[in-house]
């Protein structure tokens, strides 16, 4: 996976994606890194970053994913976003779902199951079998 360097965007246009691909390359390269402390900085619009960056970690740390992901809005600063990665070469894709808001400049996942309650309707981030 290409990396790129995480980016901030002169203004905030909640309907634009600017900034989201760099986003969830860092974010992608952290969990790979387990590094715990550098996801809690990169959470930090997350109302429950420090919680759940370690949640993730634990779930998807240090696996190696190799991952793609689609984007699509219906709502202004509201992205769905499917991440399809594998950590093997040739083995089953496995996906997940995410909702990431865009607040006052900054993207923000919501938090994984267990670490806050989630609100109906929220998109389900638990773990795949």
């Amino acid at each position: 996976m290409a990396l790129l360097t995480l980016t901030s965007c002169a203004e905030d246009d909640p309907t634009s994606a600017e900034g989201l691909d760099p986003f969830l390359v860092t974010y992608v390269q952290l969990l790979n890194d387990s590094d715990a402390s550098g996801l809690v900085r990169h959470l930090s619009a997350h109302p429950h970053g420090g919680e759940d960056a370690k949640a993730r970690i634990a779930a998807y740390g240090g696996q190696g994913w190799r991952v793609k992901w689609t984007k699509a809005s219906e709502f202004p600063g509201f992205w769905n976003v499917r991440l399809r990665g594998s950590r093997d070469p040739g083995a089953a894709p496995v996906d997940v779902t995410e909702l990431l808001a865009r607040e006052d400049g900054e993207w923000s996942l919501a938090p994984m199951d267990g670490v806050a309650p989630k609100p109906d309707g929220a998109a389900d981030t638990t773990r795949p079998q």
